[in-house]
């Protein structure tokens, strides 16, 4: 199959915190319940995680290696065959997420194409979370919750069912409740029995706001005379909270209401899987946004998040203007001191740009030694303005390396939309220009005027 042009969707601007890498790193090193690996356009590895190797192995009795084709390692043909539609199904430029299950464990795998320097799928990556909690709570759930629908009596209810169960009466006070609730709140039958059950452990919201009695699924189900079903929050003797699935049926003495039996079930294992995977989906947006050596933006977000900004400067007349450097005689450094001792002058150089930044402002790193920052709201003399504060901080900053310090210097090309340009190629074009013109007239100098030849 070959690479298309599509473009990758537009991703959502994030920040990246301490917090954040060190999630990452944890699912990145996670032997058990993280997976990650990516393919090139012939399914061959280009890299993968440990954990990945080991479930290969587990499930194939394989060594896989970099530079292989997955398929010729999957022993199965049905898996074979549901593995290369799937992966053709991301080549094809589709960012999709299956549920599926291995050795008897169940994964999330989100499937998304990798895109080269020029916007062309080159291959894809798969990253798999392990979901057997939640899909067993979710089965059991179901489970529980179909048979409590067909129990009819009390007794049958109160002795059989494997979740928290307990009655209250008209004035909300409790009249029965199960050895599994006991268990599962860490009271004693004799503490509970007769007490306001929403004072004694439905009192609060997980946000910490007082929960209103009005607002209780039990009251609600005694107003309304009707079955009431939520998720909320139940607080144990110990005041620890805790998610539940909580079901409230009124009982009825004839025609009379004469108290409501609340079935709960403890919801914490999916809650925790649940906010996992909201973790691990703010840490792909992070990858797909950002540069992973200096920690600012990539090309992709620039580019995307720079036709919003032409496009709403073209709408409203708003000012937009570009400052395009790179660093001077940058391949003497690497040839000198090694790419590793470039790399830190890279990151040093980023470090130093996004002090002199505003909030607004879009930094990003588009290649090698290459960076380019879109200014909202400032007119060429303001962005000349800040692209000179910028390169005189640069050219006083330094890396040290064996008791030496290493400094550099940037050229800087400067443009603005108020040239008459109208897209944001015709933006980097004219600033790309000018970063040359100031190479031209000596390096280390910020050029915003068209130079000859």
């Amino acid at each position: 199959m070959k690479a298309n042009g599509a473009s990758p969707d537009t991703c959502i601007s994030l920040q990246i915190t301490d917090n954040d890498i060190i999630l990452l790193r944890s699912l990145m090193t996670d032997p058990d319940g993280v997976i990650i690996f990516a393919l090139d356009m012939e399914y061959r590895y280009v890299s993968f995680t440990v954990s990945h190797k080991n479930a290969m192995k587990a499930l194939w009795n394989c060594d896989i290696e970099q530079g292989v084709c997955m398929l010729d390692y999957i022993g199965c043909e049905d898996a074979r065959n549901r593995a290369c539609y799937n992966f053709n199904r991301a080549l094809a430029g589709e960012r999709f997420t299956e549920r599926e299950v291995y050795g008897g464990r169940y994964w999330e795998d989100r499937y998304q194409p990798l895109y080269d320097g020029q916007c062309c799928i080159a291959g894809i990556s798969v990253f798999a979370i392990e979901v057997t909690r939640l899909a067993e709570a979710e089965e059991e759930l179901r489970t529980e919750m179909l048979e409590m629908e067909r129990l009819k009596e009390r007794e049958l209810i109160f002795n059989s069912v494997g979740e928290g169960l307990y009655g209250v009466d008209l004035n909300g006070n409790c009249t029965f409740i199960n050895q599994e609730a006991l268990r599962i709140l860490g009271y004693e039958e004799h503490e509970v029995l007769g007490k306001e059950t929403h004072a004694l452990f439905h009192h609060h919201h997980e946000d910490g706001r007082v929960y209103e009695r009005d607002d209780c699924i039990i009251h609600r189900s005694l107003a309304k005379n009707m079955k009431s079903d939520e998720v909320t929050w139940l607080f144990k003797k110990t005041g620890e909270k805790f998610p539940v699935r909580a079901i409230a049926t009124p009982v009825k003495d004839g025609d009379s209401v004469t108290g409501v039996v609340i079935a709960f079930c403890d919801m914490t294992a999916k809650h925790e899987v649940e906010v996992q995977l909201k973790n691990a989906n703010k840490v792909l947006k992070l990858l797909a946004t950002t540069d992973p050596l200096t920690g600012i933006y990539n090309r992709r977000y620039f580019e995307d998040k720079g036709a919003q900004l032409i496009a709403a400067s073209r709408k409203d007349g708003s000012e937009l203007s570009a400052a395009m450097f790179d660093i001077d005689f940058f391949k003497k450094i690497n040839d000198r001191y090694g790419h590793s001792v470039g790399d830190k002058v890279l990151v040093m150089v980023a470090a130093t740009v996004t002090k002199h930044l505003r909030k607004d402002d879009i930094f990003a790193r588009i290649g090698g030694e290459e960076f380019v920052i879109l200014l909202p709201r400032a007119g060429l003399k303001d962005a000349v303005d800040i692209s000179e504060r910028i390169r005189h901080s640069i050219e006083y900053a330094v890396t040290e390396h064996n008791n030496e310090r290493i400094s550099c210097t940037v050229s800087i090309g400067v443009t603005s939309v108020n040239e008459g340009i109208a897209n944001l190629d015709g933006l980097i074009r004219k600033a790309d220009d000018r970063l040359y013109a100031a190479k031209r007239l000596g390096r280390n100098r910020t050029v915003a005027e068209d130079q000859p030849e």
